[in-house]
């Protein structure tokens, strides 16, 4: 497990990038100041909080540098600054700092939070889907952003300094690599799957990193360098609200497994849906496997007429589809190494328990107000942790933050 410091400019910041530790089995202690790290012999992962936010430049500037002299940066193994995910704050000033004690072979500065609707597109931050200045944060009374522009807060951070940009389409590339010429690197990212390609590029460098960022950058890094079991989702709902957590889903990372419920129950077969979900999984991946018509609505008609020959009602037909996700979902339990399932629907989740032989479930935590995880009582699925949702229920990140619940249940 590595050794990870955190810098963060104010309270708050300094919470929503630590708990991502603690969502990887990580103690972590949020420090306001640098006695309580042990310089010489820390061996623990810590954020310091330099609130700093709201001070002005020179302020900043001068209390991090205070700080810094204290600390041991190369005692950790990963270094992150964590900066506002609106860009605000004294944020090249900072990173100036930081660099100036810690001498990075690389900065890299990557501060989309997509799960937050916070994207970075043409070197420009977006809060949902809106250029950042022209939002109500970019007018923020005590600190108001002042440039949106990540390429140029870069640049004001190294003056003079050559720094290069990665855009959406350098990144999606399949031969996409890190530039060696260039010390200073800010990238574009849509989607945490966006990030995940950064940050695997920039681990295989090999080469002492600052990593700039925020929590979503940070819940990335520890996607690639700690490792925790996959998660794996089961899905027979066919409501609009779940249609639009899949697509969510789908746009960052999670892998989906469309099931024709028909071409199974022709063929009499789920195999090949079964050994493609087995390798998703054996590479770490996390896995929705589902009803083809919980994907595109269109899929729902050619299922019934499909299956009208076979004088199946659509009541037979949700029992056949129920059937069919649980027992693929029961076979990749018993296969494969896993975090937990996220089931929508009361129907598919009882089909699964039942399926399984479950004797019940155990409550144990409530991840969102009506969102319950339960751990699986007895039967071949015993001690398996499930989080379940009716269908038409939950935000569109739902299925992404299940996800992320259960693997931190994995430790």
């Amino acid at each position: 497990m590595a050794n990870y410091l955190i810098v963060a400019d104010d309270f708050t910041g300094a919470n929503d990038t630590g708990v991502q530790l603690v969502n990887h089995g990580i103690d972590v202690n949020v420090n306001f100041d640098v006695t309580s790290i042990d310089s010489d012999d820390n061996k623990s992962s810590c954020v310091l909080d330099t609130e700093t936010r709201n001070s002005s430049t020179e302020e900043a500037t001068n209390k991090m540098k205070s700080m810094m002299s204290k600390v041991n940066l190369d005692s950790f193994d990963i270094v992150l600054k964590k900066v506002d995910s609106t860009l605000r704050g004294n944020i090249s000033a900072e990173i100036k700092t930081l660099a100036e004690f810690y001498d990075p072979d690389l900065v890299v500065f990557a501060p989309a939070l997509p799960s937050l609707g916070r994207t970075i597109k043409n070197e420009i931050l977006y809060v949902n889907k809106i250029r950042a200045l022209d939002t109500e944060i970019g007018k923020d009374p005590l600190k108001p952003i002042d440039n949106d522009n990540i390429s140029d807060i870069l640049k004001r951070a190294f003056l003079g300094k050559k720094n290069r940009h990665y855009s959406i389409k350098d990144i999606r590339k399949d031969n996409f690599k890190i530039d060696g010429n260039y010390k200073y690197l800010s990238f574009d990212s849509e989607n945490s799957m966006d990030l995940q390609k950064i940050i695997k590029e920039v681990k295989r460098a090999n080469k002492k990193v600052l990593w700039v960022g925020s929590a979503g950058l940070m819940s990335s890094i520890l996607m690639q360098y700690e490792k925790t079991l996959p998660a794996v989702g089961l899905i027979g709902s066919v409501s609009d609200v779940t249609r639009r957590q899949l697509h969510f889903a789908e746009e960052n990372g999670v892998n989906l497994i469309s099931i024709p419920i028909y071409d199974v129950y022709e063929k009499d077969s789920y195999a090949s849906y079964l050994n493609e979900a087995r390798e998703l999984l054996q590479k770490g991946k996390d896995v929705v496997v589902m009803s083809s018509a919980s994907y595109d609505r269109s899929e729902l008609n050619r299922t019934i007429k499909k299956l009208e020959k076979y004088d199946l009602s659509k009541e037979s037909i949700g029992k056949v589809t129920q059937t069919i996700l649980a027992g693929i979902c029961r076979r990749l339990v018993l296969y494969e190494k896993i975090s937990g399932v996220f089931v929508t629907g009361g129907d598919t989740a009882k089909g699964l328990l039942d399926v399984g032989k479950a004797g019940g479930v155990q409550v144990i935590d409530e991840i969102e107000p009506g969102i319950p995880m339960l751990k699986i009582r007895s039967g071949d699925l015993n001690g398996l942790n499930i989080v379940t949702k009716a269908g038409a229920f939950g935000n569109d990140e739902l299925i992404t933050y299940a996800f992320k619940k259960l693997r931190s249940k994995s430790f």
